[in-house]
């Protein structure tokens, strides 16, 4: 047995069904040795980035590791920006890269894999040789899945060939069941609860799954807390009476006046971040208690009064059990003023929008996407690439369930959307895919891959808000009155270059042409996309 077959072997055994990759002469062997034994499925991308991408897409859709390969030297450069966006977002992934023979500095491609690596934030596992390959990359695959963070996976050009002997790897790609916190600070945390006149519960992307969401809602019953998420876990309590939805910027007036008059805010699995809070201001004069998981969860504000960490279940029920061990009443904090601001935001948000005049060629913004969310299905996943417009698109496109929202801007960066979108359309072909993205960030990475989505084929559906330019910049130098023609970017004809593709598409710029989209969602038989004109002195957050 060949190198490049016992590491191919080795993703079989590690569970490993979806691989995206662009080869090289460092790793072509290996991809070519997991299609041949049929591990699993291999998706080929046109840039590494948007390879690295879609495993990160692939992993926040299903809570797995998403795998990647690319070849070394700019096969890696080109990763950069993706593998930050991973570490950022604590996402576990693994990165089979190549490299090239230690000692040939002469090598076009040569350069220091392991300090760019350790620069975006992912940690790095050398293939040290034959004898040790499995044992090493499966080190690649704890780390990842236990730490949840990108980590690279080194592997020597010379050694692709070397011979070795059949290697096994026992390594489960599954996180350990964690304990449910106790003892005193649970006891506090309780306390605290108990003294509350109106407490909130809050969850976040680390609360999501079934276990946690069940003894969540038992445990707001229980307090009679409204509920609230993080913008990552979005839909988490849909169907839930006292739902209040996102918490922060993309709240609404009943849930951020519901939010400011709580006393006391208990948060599972959530960051408690600065877009979540406001900048701090929903956590001004309350009492907050944060429960994580595990201590890779990463707080980016202040300390809040206690911290627990456990089994996020586990947590919510043994402090549903101290509350009826002590007697403790529910607050009352869910009556009926509640419950009728709650139906009347949402009988407000089911009243169709006029459309608004805008310049000629192009349509009113939050109306038209109104329009488009009624004509998809509404179990769909949601890719939104960064944007000013992207506020509107969360606001305006909700999921169904947070595994089904793939965030995209951990590192603050457009044009990360397409890639996470074939990844998530790859990992759940159940459901159409929704990608959202500007102009510039679709130039910047998207117009690339069109050939793979064409090849691929899958159930997506990709918006562009083309109003023509880089709006976040356009917005400040309007703002200051000075000329916006350096933010005017001139985009080519999207829905030509979608067609010559072999996607289907076609440009909106008035309501027929609105109406006609739509109607083109409900017929789709494959990808469609969709150029949505847009004026850009009149996009609204």
């Amino acid at each position: 047995m060949k190198m490049h077959q016992l590491l191919a072997d080795g993703l079989r055994q590690l569970g490993v069904g979806h691989l995206f990759g662009l080869i090289g002469d460092a790793n072509l062997f290996l991809v070519q040795a997991y299609c041949t034994a049929g591990a699993g499925r291999y998706v080929a991308c046109n840039h590494e980035a948007n390879a690295v991408l879609a495993a990160i897409g692939y992993a926040q859709t299903t809570g797995r590791t998403g795998v990647a390969t690319v070849t070394h030297g700019p096969g890696l450069t080109n990763c950069a920006t993706a593998l930050t966006e991973a570490a950022r977002g604590g996402i576990a992934l693994v990165l089979l890269c190549g490299d090239t023979i230690p000692g040939d500095a002469q090598h076009l491609q040569n350069t220091n894999q392991r300090a760019l690596v350790e620069a975006t934030g992912a940690a790095f596992v050398e293939l040290r040789g034959p004898e040790t390959a499995l044992s090493d990359l499966e080190q690649a695959f704890r780390i990842a899945a236990l730490q949840r963070r990108p980590v690279v996976f080194n592997m020597r050009v010379d050694l692709q060939w070397a011979d070795v002997a059949p290697q096994k790897t026992g390594f489960a790609i599954t996180r350990p069941q964690s304990q449910p916190a106790g003892g005193e600070a649970l006891e506090e945390a309780v306390a605290m609860l108990a003294a509350a006149r109106r407490p909130l519960l809050l969850a976040g992307r680390g609360a999501i799954d079934d276990r946690a969401r069940a003894a969540l809602v038992a445990l707001s019953a229980r307090l009679e807390a409204p509920l609230a998420t993080t913008l990552k876990a979005q839909a988490l309590f849909r169907g839930e009476p006292f739902n209040l939805g996102v918490s922060g910027n993309l709240s609404h007036p009943t849930a951020i006046d519901t939010i400011m008059k709580s006393d006391c805010i208990i948060a599972f699995g959530a960051s408690l971040g600065k877009y979540t809070t406001e900048g701090g201001a929903y956590l001004k004069g309350k009492r907050v208690i944060q429960v994580l998981a595990d201590t890779h969860e990463t707080p980016w504000l202040e300390t809040p009064d206690i911290r627990l960490i456990g089994d996020i279940a586990g947590t919510a029920r043994a402090m549903a059990e101290l509350l009826d061990l002590a007697e403790i009443p529910g607050s009352a904090a869910t009556d009926s003023a509640l419950a009728e601001g709650l139906a009347a935001e949402a009988a407000a948000r089911a009243v169709p929008l006029p459309f608004a005049p805008t310049a000629p060629g192009t349509v009113d913004f939050i109306p038209a996407l109104r329009r488009l969310d009624q004509a998809l299905p509404q179990e769909r996943v949601l890719v939104a690439d960064l944007g000013r417009f992207v506020f509107s698109v969360w606001r305006n496109l909700p999921v169904t369930r947070p595994q089904d929202l793939v965030f995209t801007a951990h590192f603050g960066g457009i044009g990360c959307g397409t890639g996470q979108a074939i990844g998530a359309a790859v990992a759940v072909p159940d459901r159409p895919t929704v990608l959202v993205a500007g102009a510039g960030g679709f130039v910047l990475s998207g117009v690339g891959e069109l050939s793979v989505i064409a090849r691929e084929q899958p159930d997506m559906v990709i918006i562009l808000c083309n109003d023509g330019s880089y709006g976040a910049e356009y917005i400040q130098f309007a703002n200051r009155n000075l000329p916006t023609d350096l933010s005017m970017i001139a985009p080519p004809d999207f829905a030509a270059l979608g067609t010559a593709a072999g996607i289907a598409s076609l440009c909106v710029r008035d309501e027929a042409e609105l109406d006609a989209a739509c109607r083109a969602i409900r017929d789709r038989k494959g990808p469609l996309m969709i150029d949505l004109r847009l004026d850009p002195a009149k996009i609204e957050k």
